[in-house]
C-alpha cells in the first residue's frame, strides 16, 4: 500500500471479557448472564440463561482467539484458558490500536466473537434482546476513546423486530456505525420477509448499514443436511459462507430494495468472490417470466448501487472480478483473532491489492468502508 493510503479493517473481531453480560445486562437479567463456567475436569464451557452451551466442546474457548496457532495447541486443555490464550490486541482497546500500528491498519470495524455463537441456542426473544443491548452498549464504551479508529457494530436479533428497531436507534445515538445479523431466524422467516421491513426503515431512516454476518446456527437447518461431518472443521468453515448468501439472497425475493431505495446492506466473512456468479444467475433467472422476483431493475443493478461484499485478502479472483462487480463494491477483512483464517493477511492484502487496477486499490484497502460508515479517511 501507499504511504499514504487509507487501510480498514472491515470485519475485525474482539474477544468479549467474560462478565461482559454481568456487568452490561439490566439488573433483572443479570441472574440469566452469558457466564465461562468450569466442568469437574476443569474443562471451560459458556453457559446461556442457566444452561450450558450444545454447540461448543468443553475445553475449547481458548481456541477462539487461536488465529495462526497448531493443531496441539488448540486441543482441549484446562490449563489454557479463554483468558490466557488471549492474543495481543483482542481484549484490551490500547493493545488493538497498538496492534493496528504494527500491522500500518488506520481503522478497524469489530464484530463480536461469543456474540456469534450464543444467538443459535437462545429462542427466548426478551432475554436475547438483553443480551444485545449489553453488547452493543460494552463494544461502544470500548471503543469510544480510540479516536475514531475502532468502530462499534451493534449486534440484534430478529426474535422481536419493535424491540430490534428501539436498540438499533439506541445504539446508534450511542456511537456505533451500523448493525449486523445472525444469517438465520429462529422464526424461519427470511431476512427479506416483510415482518423485518420496519427494521429496515430504521436503517434506511438512520443511513447506516445492515449487515448479515455469519454465526453459529441452530442444529438442522439446510446447511447441515449430512451425517458424517459433524466433526469436519474444515467442511463447516468451507460452507459457513452459505447462510449469509441464502439470507442476503431472500432481500431480492421479498423486494426490500424498491420498498427501501436507500438501505444499505453488507456482506460479512462470505467471501467475496460468489458475487459474480450470484449476479450472472440472479438477472438470468430474473429475465425468464417465471422465475422473476418482484424487481423493478435487474439484481445486479442493485448490487451495484447499494450493497457492499467483505472480501478475505487471500482471494485472487478478486482483481478481475471488481471489474465486473465494480471497485466500489468491495473492502477487506482481517478476522483477526479467529482461526478459520491465516495470521498472513497483510502480507495477502498486499498481493491481492497489487493485482487489481490502480483506481481500485485505494478503494478496497480502505475508502470503500470509510465512505460506507462515514469515517475520516
Amino acid at each position: 500500500m501507499a504511504a499514504n493510503e487509507t487501510v480498514i479493517d472491515a470485519d475485525g473481531h474482539i474477544l468479549e471479557p467474560p462478565d461482559l453480560w454481568e456487568n452490561y445486562l439490566e439488573a433483572k437479567y443479570r441472574p440469566r448472564a452469558i457466564r465461562i463456567k468450569r466442568d469437574e475436569r476443569g474443562l471451560e464451557y459458556l453457559e446461556y440463561d442457566g444452561k450450558p452451551a450444545e454447540r461448543m466442546r468443553h475445553g475449547v474457548l481458548h481456541t477462539l482467539g487461536a488465529m495462526g496457532r497448531s493443531i496441539d495447541e488448540m486441543k482441549p486443555s484446562a490449563q489454557r484458558t479463554y483468558l490466557n490464550s488471549a492474543p495481543f490486541g483482542s481484549m484490551n482497546m490500547q493493545e488493538r490500536l497498538d496492534r493496528l500500528d504494527r500491522e500500518g491498519i488506520d481503522k478497524a470495524i469489530l464484530y463480536p466473537t461469543i456474540g456469534l455463537l450464543w444467538e443459535a441456542e437462545v429462542e427466548d426473544a426478551e432475554i436475547a434482546g438483553a443480551y444485545c443491548r449489553a453488547y452493543n452498549r460494552w463494544i461502544a464504551d470500548f471503543c469510544r476513546h480510540s479516536d475514531g479508529r475502532l468502530i462499534p457494530v451493534a449486534h440484534l436479533s430478529l426474535l422481536d423486530i419493535p424491540a430490534a428497531v428501539a436498540e438499533l436507534e439506541r445504539a446508534v445515538k450511542d456511537g456505533c456505525r451500523g448493525a449486523f445479523v445472525a444469517p438465520f431466524t429462529h422464526t424461519r422467516k427470511a431476512h427479506g420477509h416483510p415482518d423485518h421491513e420496519p427494521l429496515f426503515a430504521k436503517f434506511q431512516e438512520l443511513d447506516v448499514p445492515f449487515g448479515i454476518h455469519p454465526t453459529f446456527e441452530p442444529p438442522g437447518l439446510a446447511s447441515r443436511r449430512f451425517e458424517g461431518l459433524e466433526r469436519s472443521g474444515w467442511y463447516h468453515a468451507a460452507m459457513a459462507c452459505q447462510p449469509a448468501q441464502v439470507a442476503f439472497t431472500t432481500l431480492f425475493s421479498f423486494g426490500v430494495f424498491d420498498k427501501f431505495p436507500r438501505l444499505k446492506v453488507v456482506v460479512l466473512e462470505s467471501g467475496g468472490g460468489w458475487i459474480g456468479y450470484w449476479m450472472d444467475r440472479m438477472d438470468a433467472l430474473h429475465e425468464v417470466p417465471i422465475n422473476r422476483a418482484p424487481l423493478e431493475h435487474l439484481p445486479s443493478e442493485y448490487i451495484r448501487t447499494r450493497c457492499w461484499i467483505s472480501a478475505d485478502p487471500d482471494e485472487r479472483t478478486l482483481a478481475g472480478l471488481i471489474r465486473f462487480v465494480g471497485e466500489d463494491r468491495f473492502f477487506w477483512a482481517s478476522d483477526f483473532p479467529h482461526q478459520d483464517h491465516g495470521p498472513n493477511y497483510m502480507k495477502e492484502l498486499r498481493g491481492m491489492l497489487a493485482a487489481m487496477p490502480e483506481t481500485a486499490r485505494a478503494k478496497v484497502a480502505g475508502l470503500n468502508a470509510a465512505r460506507l460508515y462515514k469515517l475520516d479517511a
